[in-house]
């Protein structure tokens, strides 16, 4: 664990820079700091995005001298708006016309020891999400130790990549782990986390980010239920079932550990915030009759959305499909309510519905012909099959992960389980009660969903006006879940339509369905806690009464609050963390890896040892997911496959190394290309089962090498050997990186 300790500077620079740049912007324009902290990090994805594609076209290189100023003056640029955006304007200038400063500037002073009280609570309970989700790989994983997973290994690769080619770009900035065959992919992950690594701490950095999204999801997941409902105890349930949901971010952020995917699906919760609290605005505006007004006063707040939208994208596109699925239904709720108040207009009013149905139509059918594109229909032809409809079934409603079946799983579903059916009957059932012709504060109170007007200040937890909760969340679960149990169904080209963002990968989609599940539970735990405290104080009452004392008394509600939330962390094994503790050590305990595990202890202390055991311009050869994939983050040292997969631009000369390389000693054309290229070096291991196939049925001609001549021994590590080549005479190194960031294999010699 100290270890870690030694990582919170790392820590700390990284949540700065995603919040820093965009929270001022954010904050300009509304009151509540806890949506404008959890925003802010799709911005600063979004600025990375911007950076990365404009860098190589003024040929700037990419790192921490040129991009972190930028990120500052984001900053600096949103504190003046900030700062100015309560001022009046007044004879060609700006007066603060008698207000105080702190008061112009949006800081209420005094706030009050009732809304203290809200903003300490909240944040305490983020920083409980944040510890219960974290705990599993601080206390599990050294931090030195690489993900062995198949997609971490190539996303560590692809920051290591960036350091050393100084390119960012999505088109083509990782093309060194192609050969040189510029390829476009998502680096908004890449870019962001090579800001914070050297060429020796990319596994560390890369870990440390880890933690970064932990705390920008449930931070997310506070501010998302900050918008939708006044109840203090939903606010702060939400990032304490956050923080123990499975899918994410146990496996999306541990086991799984797909970076870039669970980026984007990291910055949805709180990007979903904003888009909440703007188009709530746009709503009142346009209610008034503002018209074109409307949307000019809300064009600053719509920059910064499709900033962020721009982040998600740069994350993953995956993750703007992900938002819209979490927020289409609102959106069409919005067209249809405008477009219903346009059919009691006269004059323009009919040419409003046919604007309001245009919209409509581009909402739904937009999405569909991006998923139409050649880009992520290619996502789709990626060979995932599904299963049967009773494991859709199965996974749809309450999906869970491959991890190990333990008895805290079974707990921490049963209690997910009562959390849904609270949430989704309080939900229903306020809807109902919404419907009739009661005050609106007095239904929200009669469903349990906000306290008090003596107890509970105006709303979030800064003031920013939320609504009881609308309907639309449990709507968007139903999508969510659909989506899920379709991953889950038979092969069909509907699954494969509409799934093709996600790969047809339901552990990508059930991370997205977290956020709606979250919203839920976090209502039915206050519904929970609405019902002890209601139990409670009639309690209390009939005591006093039958005292003779006649007093309407009400009990206090955080004792409720607070044994409520400590039975759901007990209860469910604080989020079954027996499971959780297993995921991570699947992966990251090289003593105890699963079947994506590919170096095991000793394995990789002799890559860790190559930086002394090999010249800087070494160029290894070995089957990547047999080890050798860790040649350059650990070892620092070129690797001829640095990828899981062997798709390199040269395709003649890796067919000859995968395929022949054994003989070596009898096949001239193998040291003719072990001599282009420039190999130096052999990574030699034993044979062995990867997933479900034996390692040699991929490579076999790196596989029963006869190593007894033509070799000399280097180091060894554990099954592992490291050889020098010495069977093709004398080869001019290949492994310097000017040569490899020409991508011309023809020049390595």
């Amino acid at each position: 664990m100290l270890a870690w300790w030694m990582l919170v500077p790392t820590l700390l620079a990284m949540m700065v820079a995603l919040v820093l740049p965009g929270f001022m912007w954010l904050r300009a324009g509304g009151r509540s700091s806890l949506v404008a902290v959890a925003a802010a990090p799709a911005f600063t994805f979004g600025l990375v995005t911007i950076l990365s594609v404009a860098y190589p076209l003024f040929d700037i290189e990419w790192g921490p001298s040129t991009a972190l100023p930028i990120l500052g003056l984001s900053a600096v640029g949103g504190g003046a708006a900030w700062s100015l955006s309560f001022f009046r304007r007044s004879n060609g200038g700006f007066s603060l016309r008698g207000v105080p400063l702190r008061e112009a500037i949006g800081v209420r002073v005094p706030i009050g020891s009732a809304q203290a009280a809200i903003r300490a609570t909240t944040w305490g309970a983020i920083i409980v999400g944040f510890l219960v989700a974290a705990w599993p790989l601080i206390a599990g994983a050294n931090p030195a130790n690489p993900v062995q997973q198949w997609d971490p290994t190539f996303h560590q690769n692809g920051v290591h990549a960036i350091l050393y080619g100084k390119n960012a770009s999505p088109f083509g900035g990782l093309h060194e782990l192609y050969g040189g065959r510029s390829v476009y992919y998502p680096t908004g992950w890449h870019a962001f986390v090579a800001l914070f690594a050297r060429y020796d701490s990319v596994v560390q950095a890369s870990n440390v980010s880890s933690l970064a999204l932990m705390a920008v999801w449930v931070t997310g997941l506070a501010a998302l239920v900050s918008v939708l409902t006044a109840s203090r105890s939903a606010i702060m349930a939400a990032p304490i079932i956050g923080g123990m949901l499975l899918n994410m971010p146990a496996d999306a952020l541990t086991m799984y550990n797909q970076w870039p995917n669970s980026t984007g699906t990291a910055l949805v919760p709180g990007l979903a915030a904003a888009a909440v609290i703007v188009g709530r605005r746009l709503a009142t505006d346009l209610r008034a009759g503002d018209g074109v007004r409307a949307f000019a006063r809300r064009i600053p707040q719509g920059l910064f959305l499709l900033i962020g939208a721009l982040g998600l994208v740069g994350a993953h596109p995956s993750a703007a499909f992900s938002m819209l699925a979490l927020l289409i239904a609102p959106l069409l709720a919005f067209i249809a309510s405008f477009g219903r108040r346009a059919l009691d207009r006269e004059g323009r009013g009919q040419l409003a519905v046919l604007a309001c149905g245009a919209l409509a139509l581009a909402v739904v059918a937009l999405p569909l012909l991006a998923l139409a594109s050649p880009k992520i229909q290619a996502m789709g032809k990626y060979p995932r099959n599904g299963t049967s409809w009773s494991e859709a079934f199965a996974h749809a409603f309450l999906p869970y992960p491959p991890f190990t079946s333990t008895s805290g799983m079974t707990h921490w579903t049963f209690i997910q389980l009562v959390l849904l059916i609270a949430g989704v009957v309080a939900t229903v059932r306020l809807h109902m009660l919404l419907s009739r012709p009661d005050p609106l504060e007095r239904a929200a109170e009669q469903a349990g969903l906000i306290e008090s007007a003596d107890e509970e200040d105006a709303a979030s937890p800064d003031g920013e006006e939320a609504l009881p909760l609308p309907f639309w969340p449990l709507i968007s679960y139903l999508i969510l879940a659909g989506l899920t149990g379709l991953a889950y169904s038979p092969n069909s080209a509907l699954r494969t339509y509409l799934l093709a963002p996600w790969y047809k990968d339901a552990r990508r989609i059930m991370g997205v369905e977290d956020i709606a599940l979250a919203v839920l539970m976090a209502v039915g735990a206050a519904a929970i806690v609405r019902a002890a405290h209601t139990a409670w104080t009639k309690s209390l009452q009939r005591i006093l009464a039958e005292r003779g004392v006649d007093d309407d008394v009400e009990a206090p509600r955080w004792p409720i609050q607070a044994c409520v939330g400590l039975l759901i962390l007990v209860l469910s094994g604080f989020g079954a963390i027996d499971a959780r503790n297993a995921a991570v050590a699947y992966v990251y305990d090289p003593d105890q890896l699963g079947k994506p595990g590919m170096a095991t202890t000793g394995e990789l202390a002799m890559l860790r040892r190559m930086k002394y055991t090999t010249a800087p311009n070494a160029l290894i050869l070995g089957d990547p997911i047999a080890g050798a994939a860790y040649s350059e983050m650990l070892g620092g040292r070129k690797a001829v496959f640095p990828q899981l997969s062997t798709v390199n631009a040269d395709g003649a000369s890796q067919k000859v190394l995968t395929q022949r390389f054994r003989d070596i000693a009898t096949d001239p054309e193998v040291c003719e290309v072990v001599q282009r290229l420039g190999i130096t070096h052999f990574y030699e291991e034993e044979d062995g089962t990867y997933y479900n196939f034996m390692r040699s049925s991929r490579n076999p001609g790196l596989y029963g090498v006869d190593t007894s001549s033509g070799f000399e021994l280097v180091d060894a590590g554990g099954t592992a050997k490291l050889w020098k080549i010495t069977a093709c005479g004398d080869v001019t190194p290949g492994g310097g990186r000017e040569a490899f960031v020409t991508g011309e294999s023809a020049n390595r010699g």
